[in-house]
């Protein structure tokens, strides 16, 4: 393996190919095309954006032949566009998307945006036009021509909040047209970053316009442009793919794709995709979920010790949102104080029961967009050893009249586990150093929802999802955000996160956000606590070239460059 394979400690091991359901019949496979001269290596990293963090890519020679299987919840529907639970899991072998993110590097970010329908694109000097240049010859799996007929129709769906729940993804789209058959030009009302983002998302996958009115629950529906043609479907039990004979993409040595014959995806719950996975009855246990708790990583790994893992970052966290309207988190030195008792470690521990789910010394942002962690350090106070950090805590608290510490209303979602846990841990620092009396509550969804319409209580334990865009802040500190928890209102950054979609520029995108966060931290509306808790990602030594982003419904599921390597299987 390249020398990213370091990085991981993680790629596969056994697994018999299951026995249960008859795998589809193989169609004949190429020969690969050349021999690569030297391994397989990660692409250099744009100027100027060296934050990326590249992701193993395999160095051997891809083989051809053999069936991956699987296992997680089958959609309901496999309308991307609908946001049902698990979607792409059960579509991305299907259907492309026009462009996506290049799962060669870990961040879900504009400058990691790369094409696939679209060979290439180029942008207007004002940034509100888009013309996408179509890859040519590609054909719908009826054998139906693809043509950038299609594309608008897709954009003209997934835009339209009638059709579409993810339509508030595009608030630039204006309009779409075809220039010809292999060119699209896509109108947009101001120049927008998070269009492109939305764009590369799992969900917004290309659709045929002549299937248009087909019921989005039937085989019918899962007509595409993918490397895999769905060849049977059983309603809660599984759906399995065969090799699309005639997929248009190529390796980058001239092979052509897909490399596998066909793909089984098992409906199953997380106990029996771990058991199965144990029995090696499935190749990985999903694209898209892993082990997240210690109970659930130590047993895969004492049932399956051949089992090598990747660690998938989440894009969302846990929080500790302050209620300012409540004295005295109105005072900047209590939080302040509160916030130098953040042991993020002792939090993660609290929330799944081990560390290295979480990621530490981390502010309110996931990996891929937050500040520095030596930036975060200092300005949460934590680059200070823990006895000083203790000592100015008890400072500011006298120093803003509370000495001896005063009653707190802690309320935590999803009751006895993960939030509620990491509650508690955090009770007993405020009590221990603080004398603050705090009670943690964590009620049913509706007692929750009700105490919040209430005003009734003080810090509340939540996620904080920005998903694949920071612009999603306004949602959780905007001053009119449905989820503003804190009652937190800042004029200036309402300002800056209602430019933020306008700058498209990478760079100066990434120094917006990175302000944005500075703010936050430093009037501490919430506080963070380190719980973007992974999914490390279990799968069998013979499954090769498996990659894994930020984003849970990446290009990955479409499994469309992994192999399998049958003399690298457990027997």
């Amino acid at each position: 393996m390249a020398k990213w394979g370091i990085l991981l400690a993680i790629i596969m091991m056994a697994t018999l190919l299951l026995a249960c359901g008859t795998p589809a019949e193989p169609t004949t496979t190429p020969v690969p095309a050349t021999t690569p001269s030297h391994p397989l290596q990660v692409p250099e990293v744009p100027q100027g954006v060296s934050h990326l963090t590249p992701n193993p890519v395999e160095d051997s020679l891809p083989i051809y032949g053999g069936i991956i299987q699987y296992g997680l919840h089958i959609p309901i529907s496999f309308d991307g566009h609908q946001k049902r639970a698990y979607g792409p899991t059960g579509t991305l072998p299907t259907f492309n998307q026009l462009v996506m993110f290049n799962i060669n590097y870990k961040e879900t970010v504009p400058e990691n945006i790369i094409g696939d329908l679209a060979d290439s694109w180029e942008t207007s000097p004002d940034g509100t036009e888009i013309t996408f240049h179509l890859h040519p010859g590609v054909k719908w799996h009826d054998g139906m021509p693809f043509t950038a007929a299609d594309v608008v129709y897709s954009m003209d769906k997934m835009t339209d909040i009638r059709r579409s729940a993810i339509a508030d993804w595009f608030p630039a789209y204006e309009s779409s047209e075809a220039i010809d058959d292999n060119t699209v030009k896509v109108n947009l009302k101001y120049a927008s970053a998070s269009f492109m983002i939305s764009l590369a998302a799992g969900e917004s996958v290309i659709q045929a316009k002549h299937l248009a009115g087909t019921d989005d629950q039937s085989t019918e529906f899962m007509i595409g442009t993918g490397p895999f043609i769905l060849e049977d479907y059983k309603v809660r039990v599984h759906l399995k793919w065969r090799r699309n004979p005639e997929y248009w993409k190529q390796d980058r040595y001239g092979n052509q794709l897909p490399y596998l014959d066909g793909i089984i995806f098992y409906e199953a719950d997380g106990a029996n995709t771990s058991e199965m996975l144990i029995g090696r009855r499935l190749d990985l246990r999903s694209t898209t979920t892993g082990a997240a708790t210690t109970s659930t990583y130590e047993y895969l790994k004492e049932g399956a010790p051949e089992l090598l893992w990747q660690k998938r970052d989440k894009e969302w966290g846990a929080v500790m949102y302050f209620n300012l309207n409540h004295p005295p988190l109105d005072d900047i030195r209590v939080r302040r104080a509160m916030g130098l008792l953040v042991d993020e470690e002792s939090l993660i521990i609290g929330y799944c029961g081990d560390a290295m789910f979480g990621v530490t010394d981390i502010g309110l942002l996931p990996p891929s967009f937050g500040l520095p962690k030596e930036e975060i350090i200092k300005l949460m106070g934590w680059d200070k050893p823990w006895d000083e950090r203790v000592a100015e805590a008890q400072r500011l608290m006298a120093e803003a009249g509370y000495p001896d510490g005063f009653d707190l209303n802690m309320l935590s979602r999803f009751g006895a586990q993960t939030m509620m846990g990491l509650s508690l841990v955090y009770e007993s620092a405020l009590r221990t150093h603080l004398k603050i009396n705090a009670e943690v509550n964590g009620p049913s969804d509706h007692e929750i929802h009700k105490r919040l319409d209430e005003d009734n209580y003080d810090l509340y334990t939540s996620e904080l999802n920005v998903g694949l865009d920071p612009v999603r802040l306004k949602t959780n500190f905007g001053t009119t955000g449905y989820a503003n928890y804190s009652n937190y209102s800042n004029p200036e950054l309402d300002r800056m996160l209602a430019e933020l979609d306008y700058i498209i520029d990478p760079v100066k995108r990434r120094d917006a956000i990175w302000e944005i966060e500075r703010i936050l931290l430093t009037d501490l509306p919430a506080l963070p606590t380190g719980a973007f808790i992974a999914n490390y990602m279990p799968y069998h030594p013979h499954v090769m070239n498996l990659r894994w982003g930020a984003m849970a419904y990446s290009s990955i599921c479409r499994l469309e460059d992994v192999w399998i390597n049958d003399s690298m299987r457990v027997k």
